[in-house]
C-alpha cells in the first residue's frame, strides 16, 4: 500500500490555558448524517495533564476544518482516579445506538512515571460526553498491572472487539536515543466484550517483538474489511524513533506483520521528518484516510494522508 500526505492538519497555538501544545493521539469518527469527520486529539496544559477536545472536518475535503469548538470534552478525573492527570482519547464507536468514547487515563507515580487504564465517555442527551465511571473499564489484571489502554474497537455481529497497549514492564534505557530513562515495555493484546464495557482479554500478546531492538507497540488501530483484520501501530526501538507498523490476520487474533507494506514514513524535511506515529485508518465513502502524529510524539501536531487507490 502507499499513503500520498496531504500534510499538516492541525497543531494547538498555545492560546487556550488547557491546550499549550501537542495533539496526539488524533481519532476520527465519520458522522454520516452531517457529512464530518469528527476527530478526536488529546492535548496538555503547562503541566503536561491531558484532556480530549475535538475538530470537525469537511468529509469531502478532511484538509478543511469545519468546526474547532476550542473546548475540550473530556477533562481529568477527581484527585486519586485513575485519569486525574490526563484523560485523552482512544477510539470512538457506536454501541447499541449509544456514542462511546474511549480513552487513556494517566495516573502519575513515584515509583514509575505514570500508569495509564482506560476509561469510558458517552455521550449523553445534552449532547456532552459524561464518564461512565471513576474506575477504569479496563483496570489491572496479575498479567497487566500498570498499562491497558489505547484501545481499538470495532463491531463484528454483535461482538465489540478490542486491541489495546498492555503494559510488561518498566526498563531502564541507555541508549543514543535514551539516557537513564525508565521507559515502559509494551505490546498489544485483544479483547471481547457483548456490551463495550465488561472485557475479557486474551492473555497471547497480538504482536510479537522482532530482536531485541524493539521494546514497546503504541496505539494500535483495527479495520476490518469482512474479510481480513488489519492493524496499524507504532513500533518503539531503543535507537531509533516511533515508526508505523502494519499486520493483517483472518481471526483477529493471530497476526502477521507485515511493516514493509506500511507505505507511510518519514519525510524529508518537515513537522514529521523525524517519526510517524500512532496512525488511525477511516473509510469514509471511496476514500480511506489516515490521521497521524509527527515529531516528538505529536508535539507538532496531527497531519493527514489518503491511501492511493
Amino acid at each position: 500500500m502507499k499513503w500520498i500526505k496531504k500534510g499538516q492538519l492541525f497543531n494547538p497555538d498555545g492560546s487556550l490555558w488547557w491546550s499549550k501544545k501537542y495533539a496526539l493521539y488524533p481519532s476520527p469518527y465519520y458522522i454520516p448524517e452531517k457529512n464530518i469527520i469528527r476527530v478526536f486529539y488529546g492535548t496538555v496544559d503547562d503541566n503536561f495533564y491531558g484532556r480530549t477536545a475535538y475538530l470537525d472536518l469537511d468529509a469531502d475535503d478532511p484538509m478543511k476544518i469545519k468546526h474547532d469548538p476550542k473546548e475540550f470534552v473530556i477533562d481529568l478525573g477527581i484527585k486519586g482516579t485513575f485519569d486525574d492527570c490526563g484523560a485523552t482519547p482512544a477510539c470512538a464507536i457506536k454501541v447499541n445506538g449509544k456514542d462511546f468514547l474511549y480513552y487513556s487515563g494517566f495516573c502519575r507515580s513515584h515509583q514509575s512515571p505514570y500508569h495509564i487504564f482506560s476509561g469510558l465517555s458517552i455521550l449523553n442527551d445534552e449532547g456532552v460526553y459524561e464518564k461512565y465511571s471513576k474506575v477504569p473499564v479496563l483496570d489491572r489484571t496479575d498479567l497487566e498491572y500498570f498499562d491497558r489502554a489505547g484501545q481499538s474497537v470495532i463491531e463484528d455481529n454483535g461482538i465489540y472487539k478490542s486491541w489495546y497497549v498492555s503494559g510488561i514492564t518498566w526498563e531502564t534505557l541507555n541508549t543514543k536515543l535514551f539516557t537513564n530513562k525508565q521507559m515502559p515495555v509494551h505490546t498489544i493484546r485483544y479483547a471481547t466484550s457483548i456490551d463495550g464495557v465488561n472485557w475479557q482479554a486474551f492473555e497471547k500478546p497480538s504482536i510479537e517483538f522482532e530482536g531485541d531492538e524493539e521494546f514497546g507497540f503504541g496505539r494500535p488501530w483495527v479495520y476490518y474489511d469482512g474479510k481480513i483484520y488489519r492493524m496499524w501501530y507504532s513500533i518503539r526501538k531503543k535507537n531509533l524513533p516511533y515508526s508505523m507498523g502494519y499486520a493483517e490476520s483472518l481471526d483477529g487474533v493471530n497476526w502477521t506483520r507485515k511493516d514493509k507494506e506500511v507505505g507511510i514514513h518519514v519525510s524529508e524535511s518537515g513537522w514529521d521528518s523525524e517519526m510517524v506515529c500512532y496512525g488511525a485508518v477511516l473509510k469514509v465513502k471511496n476514500k480511506t484516510f489516515m490521521f497521524y502524529n509527527g515529531n516528538n510524539q505529536g508535539a507538532t501536531g496531527f497531519g493527514l494522508a489518503e491511501l492511493e487507490m
